[in-house]
C-alpha cells in the first residue's frame, strides 16, 4: 500500500462515519497524514496501516479533526503494540 492509498482509505472511513461524501473531506485533511502512513508502511504491516486509518477515522467529526501530531501518536502506539519497540537507532543492547 502507498501512503496516498492509505489517505484515500481515510477519506472513505471518514465519509462513512460522518455521513458526508468523500469529496467533503478536504484533500489536505486526508493527505496531511501521508508522512505518518509512509512511516507505518515502512515499519509495520498492512494491518497496522488499517488500524491507524480506522482509529483516525473514528476521531473525525463534523467539528473536529485529529491533528498530525495525534496521527503520529496513534501510529507510534500501533507500532509499539505486540512488542515491536520504537528505536532511536542507537546501540543495540548486545553491542553495549
Amino acid at each position: 500500500m502507498r501512503p496516498a492509498d492509505a489517505a484515500r482509505q481515510l477519506q472513505y472511513a471518514v465519509a462513512s462515519q460522518t455521513n458526508t461524501y468523500d469529496y467533503e473531506v478536504s484533500h489536505w485533511e486526508a493527505h496531511a497524514y501521508e508522512d505518518v502512513f509512509a512511516d507505518v508502511i515502512e515499519r509495520g504491516e498492512l494491518d497496522d496501516v488499517m488500524t491507524v486509518v480506522e482509529t483516525l477515522g473514528d476521531e473525525f467529526s463534523e467539528e473536529s479533526r485529529p491533528s498530525v501530531a495525534r496521527a503520529r501518536t496513534v501510529a507510534d502506539d500501533v507500532l509499539t503494540a505486540d512488542g515491536r519497540p520504537l528505536t532511536d537507532g542507537g546501540e543495540r543492547a548486545d553491542e553495549a
